[in-house]
């Protein structure tokens, strides 16, 4: 009997090892854990930006939709002149 506690005792640590070995230091874990956690919600606040801003845009949240009317004219207005080369030109318009 006394000998069933000593060997699962052993398998235990040995499991415990196997896991050390296969995950690596706890520190790195905690640091790669936070890495990811950052990025996710960096990456979700990038989306939701990006998805909020096409949104104004095109005019579906008509929070800004004076400054969306401005962009489109500017669109409008960019695509409709032809490409100039920049060397001779100042970038100033009236």
């Amino acid at each position: 009997m006394s000998n069933t506690p000593e060997k699962e005792i052993r398998e235990l640590n040995e499991n415990l090892v196997k896991l050390n070995k296969r995950f690596g230091s706890p520190w790195i874990a905690l640091g790669k854990g936070f890495i990811g956690g950052l990025g996710s919600v960096l990456g979700a606040g990038l989306a939701i930006i990006l998805i909020g801003w096409f949104l104004n845009v095109i005019g579906v949240i008509p929070a800004f939709q004076r400054q969306a009317d401005q962009w489109r004219e500017v669109f409008d207005q960019t695509s409709a002149q032809s490409i100039i080369s920049p060397s001779g030109s100042t970038g100033v318009t009236e």
